[in-house]
């Protein structure tokens, strides 16, 4: 695998900021690849994937390119007086990063997922463009933006001018298409995470009320990296339909 760090500025931010890529070693010419776009939690940055997991050596048994940027403290917003960090994923991020790399732009070969925060960032980005991606992936994700004054001291940065109660559910509620319905969704949490009772409810919206179609997992873990490791290979599994070790259809 090629692990690559790659800083540079973006007109967004006006400032340079880095974005980890993981990719095969051998990509054939006029190849186009299918691409995660991983994102972080609160408190992290795009390298605590590779930091923290073994997701280098899960990626070998894939043709996926993984591409984690960094998004500071920003839940994916664009945070009032202060930088648009949503505009920065959306708008150059992924276009740019499809410039410089090899990477499909095919829904069906682009998937999101995240963990915590970036959990959050995962479904805030399939719910406005449920077009770009063919598979959802959050883990323990935030859901209720009511919680955020328990969990950052510098919340107001987040929740000034939002309206933060069922933020992610009006969300989906205005886009909701059969583009949405079509996703696939692996969600994940464990039963000892403060933010499960939140996503329980959030999956039983998710089901009922949007007719999604959402696998649950659940089980023993807190919120912590642990618990995200233990899940990587399931979650890579579900999504390429094949085990990771043989490359062989499941």
């Amino acid at each position: 695998m090629a692990i690559l760090s790659l800083t540079r500025a973006w007109s967004a931010l006006e400032e340079q900021t880095t974005i980890h890529v993981i990719l095969p070693n051998e990509v054939q010419k006029n190849q186009k690849l299918q691409v995660l776009w991983l994102l972080h939690g609160l408190g992290d940055n795009g390298s605590g994937w590779i930091r923290k997991t073994n997701l280098e050596v899960l990626i070998k048994y894939t043709n996926l390119a993984v591409i984690t940027p960094e998004m500071n403290r920003s839940f994916y917003m664009n945070l009032k007086n202060d930088l648009p960090y949503w505009d920065y994923l959306t708008q150059e991020v992924i276009p740019e990063m499809r410039k410089i790399l090899p990477l499909s732009t095919e829904p069906k070969d682009n998937f999101v997922g995240g963990a915590s925060m970036g959990g959050f960032g995962a479904l805030k980005l399939a719910f406005t463009h449920p077009d770009w991606f063919s598979a959802v992936m959050p883990m323990s994700p935030v859901v209720d933006l009511t919680e955020l004054p328990k969990m950052m001291p510098d919340y107001q940065a987040i929740l000034d001018g939002i309206r933060p109660q069922k933020y992610l559910e009006n969300l989906a509620e205005s886009v909701l298409t059969s583009a949405l319905r079509n996703l696939r969704y692996y969600y994940c949490i464990g039963d000892q995470d403060v933010l499960k009772p939140s996503n329980d409810q959030f999956v039983e919206y998710m089901k009922n009320d949007l007719g999604l179609d959402v696998d649950y997992y659940t089980g023993t873990g807190a919120h912590d990296w642990l618990y995200w490791q233990k899940m990587l290979p399931g979650m890579l599994t579900w999504l390429l339909h094949v085990n990771l070790l043989d490359g062989k259809p499941i």
